[in-house]
């Protein structure tokens, strides 16, 4: 009987370590655009995001892929409607010119560029940005990495990770161009 106990005991040991692990789940982007295209992954609390695979074209001979990740949170303090300003705690560590993503508890991302600020707690953007709710998460980004693209169509990197971005921030890619670039498949691993 004490032998079946520990035989049991050493399959319930070997079980424990993969109920803690969680399922990689992969999502793929796409964007395109003229002079920029880019796209932003979503962050996932407690999860990295891990970029496996990027196909991007350009038609300008100096095109880079930019992958950036966001770094501490600020939190947007009132509702804001449709507009180029938002109210947040405060504004220590971020500055003009600044490119940050905006995350709606909803998951909508979307990126901007402060081009001013109007006191100590709000930050105004150079384009009108959708409405916030208190709550709603506002990133600065890191410096960019960077992977060169140059003229080409369908340009191709992949790997277990060719960018990792920081545990539980939206990750952002971009890829530059003359008159037409896109971002044909970008494939991000959370886990």
């Amino acid at each position: 009987m004490q032998r079946i106990i520990s035989i049991l005991g050493l399959a319930g040991t070997l079980a424990l370590p993969a109920l803690g692990q969680s399922v990689p789940t992969f999502v793929s982007y796409t964007g395109s655009g003229t002079t920029t295209a880019w796209v932003q992954c979503a962050s996932s609390p407690m999860q990295q995001i891990r970029v496996v695979q990027a196909i991007a074209s350009s038609d300008l001979a100096g095109a880079n892929l930019l992958f950036s990740s966001g770094t501490v949170p600020n939190t947007i303090t009132k509702s804001n409607a449709l507009g180029a300003t938002i109210d947040v705690a405060y504004t220590n560590g971020f500055a003009v010119g600044d490119l940050v993503i905006l995350e709606k508890a909803n998951g909508t991302v979307t990126n901007a560029q402060i081009t001013a600020f109007t006191g100590a707690t709000n930050i105004v953007f150079g384009f009108n940005i959708p409405q916030t709710l208190p709550g709603d998460q506002i990133y600065k980004m890191s410096t960019p990495v960077k992977l060169w693209v140059g003229v080409f169509t369908n340009r191709v990197y992949s790997g277990e990770a060719i960018f990792v971005g920081n545990r539980g921030r939206p990750v952002q890619v971009l890829v530059n161009g003359t008159s037409a670039c896109s971002l044909d498949a970008i494939t991000a691993r959370y886990e």
